[in-house]
């Protein structure tokens, strides 16, 4: 396989992501790894790092020798075993879990053999529905630790497991992955007050339940746990001025990771602040504030101009925002959108990862107070008008200019 990959493709070297072996295996192999203590066979990505035998490497050897990069899928545990018994290998974590970089990321980064980490998954996707979801339990149940047991029935629709959204949006696990790569920045979350005391179970692709915003109207006076995610030595958290504490890093983490500061706390609208410091100095900040209700809407494009090839997209962000210009993040609001002139409306919809709305229809309910607009160009040049609107906020147009698209001559 990877000679006929380079008979197609000279110009790079071959690589391929090997996970641990599972349903599909023949009779015989299938019996010697349930009698390695390795189940029933259907075992998905599981890790089998804790293995003491020889019995995956045994039988990945003559295909890995084949690859100029070695993808180990879910298999961080077998690095440095692998290192002593193919000192020339080159490995790459070609899939691993979103919520694990914080612990794995410092080994990688002093480690020349590996060249990297891929993480599933940068961007969501429909399919897998709820596959990483968290899930809150009351105390005492059951099903704490199983994150199976709570399944995610129709209408959920994408995975839930990335750093970015469909639409485009950096979600919490974005952040905390830039600050393990090395951003001295400051990512400031709260868990929902309606979660507080249960107990939070996420999948091996989970990421913690949390939001990027002060908005829960409603629970005023609750408790409530604020996650932030720094690299610095220690961090303070402020609500409307008033200090609720300072943490050490590694003293109160969330759900086991590093970087990362649990505060408890009460919720109270205004302003939430986090305060990063290293060596007694400050390092940088977040906020958090608590906004006015939905007061208009935003239009704003990610390009400036179309071409007149039948293929160019522009996207356009819709945002709800209130009266001082802050996106509302709990702004569920109905929109409706349409496109006249040199375009055509391809998509309209949200980042929600649970709904039955439909991204052709053009009409689609805001997700944390954002929705996305995508413009797909004619063949011929003009204008075209985007068109938003919302009960009780009106509508609010941009215009995209459709150039004429240059002819390539030979």
């Amino acid at each position: 396989m990877p000679g006929t990959v380079r008979r197609l493709d000279p110009s790079r070297p071959v690589s391929n992501g090997i996970c641990s072996f599972w349903n599909g295996l023949d009779d015989a192999l299938m019996a010697e790894q349930i009698q390695h203590g390795f189940g029933s066979g259907d075992l998905q990505n599981a890790d089998f790092s804790g293995a003491s035998d020889l019995l995956w490497e045994r039988y990945t050897e003559a295909f890995a020798n084949g690859l100029d990069v070695v993808g180990y899928n879910y298999l961080e545990g077998k690095y440095e075993q692998e290192h002593r018994l193919f000192p020339e290998r080159v490995i790459l974590g070609s899939e691993n879990f979103p919520k694990e970089v914080g612990l794995h990321w410092p080994m990688i980064e002093k480690t020349p053999w590996i060249i990297g980490d891929f993480t599933w998954t940068a961007w969501d996707y429909i399919g897998e529905a709820g596959i990483g979801k968290a899930t809150f339990y009351a105390p005492g149940d059951p099903d704490i630790g199983n994150p199976w047991a709570t399944p995610s029935p129709f209408p959920w629709r994408t995975a839930n497991d990335a750093d970015i959204d469909v639409t485009g949006v950096l979600r919490p696990q974005g952040v905390y992955r830039r600050i393990v790569w090395g951003s001295l920045e400051t990512g400031l979350f709260s868990y929902d007050p309606a979660v507080t005391g249960k107990v939070e179970t996420l999948s091996k692709w989970g990421f913690p339940g949390v939001w990027a915003h002060w908005n829960w109207a409603g629970r005023e006076e609750r408790p409530v746990n604020v996650a932030v995610f720094s690299a610095a030595e220690e961090v303070e958290l402020l609500l409307n001025g008033v200090s609720q504490g300072r943490l050490k890093a590694g003293e109160a983490p969330v759900q086991g990771m590093p970087l990362t500061f649990l505060f408890p706390t009460v919720y109270r609208p205004g302003t939430l602040e986090a305060v990063s410091y290293t060596c007694g100095r400050e390092v940088s900040r977040a906020m958090l504030q608590t906004t006015g209700r939905p007061a208009a809407l935003r239009l704003t494009a990610e390009t400036d101009a179309l071409r007149a090839d039948g293929a160019s997209l522009c996207y356009v962000h819709a945002e709800l925002v209130d009266g001082d210009g802050h996106v509302v993040p709990d702004a569920d609001v109905a929109l409706e959108a349409r496109v006249t002139g040199a375009a055509e409306l391809l998509g309209f919809g949200s980042g929600n990862p649970v709904t039955a709305e439909n991204y052709s229809k053009g009409r689609f309910t805001s997700y944390l107070g954002r929705a996305l607009a995508v413009l797909r160009a004619g063949c011929e040049a003009g204008e075209a008008k985007l068109t938003v609107s919302a009960e009780g906020l009106g509508q609010v147009e941009l215009t995209v200019p459709v150039a004429e698209a240059k002819v390539e001559r030979s």
